[in-house]
């Protein structure tokens, strides 16, 4: 045995032995089809969901983070897996100081509708430690010393890996409890459903293959949702759906996909809130005691009262100062017409 060996964790290990180990295998192995001969540590393993978004203007603050995680392990499928779906647990972080930046392009999500359960808001620094924890737990039947194993699933992965490094700090890698990576770009890849456009189908459309229509994408929460949603239907689709080359059916015995996905969001609203957080935060004048769109607290900015800019001007008393995003955007030209000096 080498010297490195000597210092493998059981984690490692477990990375090692699943290094050959397909996402659909790998997968498979909580979703009712046992994986033969997997290392026994695999059953404790934690199948993990993340998601960020971002202000998608310079310097591109982190605005959410949603993780989703998959509760009931190794049931027997029903109807379009929905008792597998339903055990998908999701929380949604929006951060304090950053919440109030919103995308406002063609396509760009709304973080006041998470779908799949309720919004806390926190700060940055909790984020990260929220974020941590999900990564860095004791092993459930240990002695504290060791910690769980997590699958971590993604769509696009690799783009989270940098992203969660860049905005909190965190290398996911390097506490050692990752032990496999799954990317639902690359299931979709390998079981032939191809993109309308380019060589990695997009969320959406991977969606739109299984039926299920989501509104409300690009929000952290509904994206880390059905990303690990679409992860159980990629793997169970050769078991479903047998002998179907192309989009499963919508409905099969009568249960169609859009009742399955109501069902799973209903799920979740009836959940309790995670324990961090808070759960009523107004991005607009961070009182604790209503959210922004039920804000009448009188404001105002300095920089839009005073940047010679007519629009901005008239739009002085709809935010704080901290909150103006002209802090980080160069103000317009100054309106001379308006009578800016």
């Amino acid at each position: 045995m080498s010297a490195n060996q000597d210092y493998m964790t059981p984690n490692d290990h477990l990375q090692q032995s699943l290094q050959n180990t397909s996402a659909f295998e790998v997968l498979g192995h909580f979703c009712g089809i046992p994986a033969v001969g997997s290392p026994q540590r695999l059953n404790e393993a934690a199948v993990v969901c993340i998601d960020a978004e971002w202000w998608q203007k310079e310097p591109k603050p982190t605005t959410e983070l949603g993780i989703a995680e998959l509760m009931q392990k190794g049931l027997t499928p029903t109807i379009h897996a929905e008792n597998i779906l339903s055990s998908i647990q999701v929380a949604h972080a929006r951060i304090i100081e950053n919440a109030h930046l919103i995308n406002r392009f063609p396509g760009a999500g709304d973080p006041d509708n998470f779908l799949f359960g309720k919004t806390k808001f926190v700060t940055m620094e909790e984020v990260k430690q929220v974020l941590i924890n999900t990564f860095v737990r004791p092993r459930e039947y240990g002695d504290g010393s060791d910690l769980q194993p997590i699958i971590l699933v993604g769509h696009a992965v690799e783009n989270e890996f940098e992203h969660m490094q860049r905005a909190f700090g965190v290398d996911l890698l390097s506490y050692g409890t990752v032990v496999k990576v799954i990317d639902t770009q690359l299931m979709a890849q390998e079981l032939g459903i191809k993109a309308p456009r380019g060589p990695f189908i997009g969320l959406k459309d991977l969606l739109a293959h299984f039926n299920m229509v989501v509104p409300n994408l690009h929000t952290a929460g509904n994206d880390a949702a059905t990303t690990l949603m679409a992860a159980v239907l990629l793997t169970l689709k050769p078991w479903m759906y047998p002998d179907v080359p192309g989009s499963p059916p919508a409905i099969v015995q009568g249960r169609s996909m859009s009742e399955v996905v109501a069902g799973v969001m209903d799920m979740g609203q009836s959940l309790s809130p995670p324990p961090w957080g808070e759960l009523v935060y107004c991005v607009r004048c961070d009182h604790k005691s209503h959210l922004a769109k039920s804000c009448y607290t009188a404001l105002t900015c300095q920089i839009c009262s005073n940047s010679g800019v007519k629009r901005l001007f008239g739009a002085r008393n709809t935010h704080k100062t901290t909150r103006c995003m002209y802090q980080y955007l160069p103000i317009p030209p100054r309106d001379y017409a308006f009578g800016g000096q």
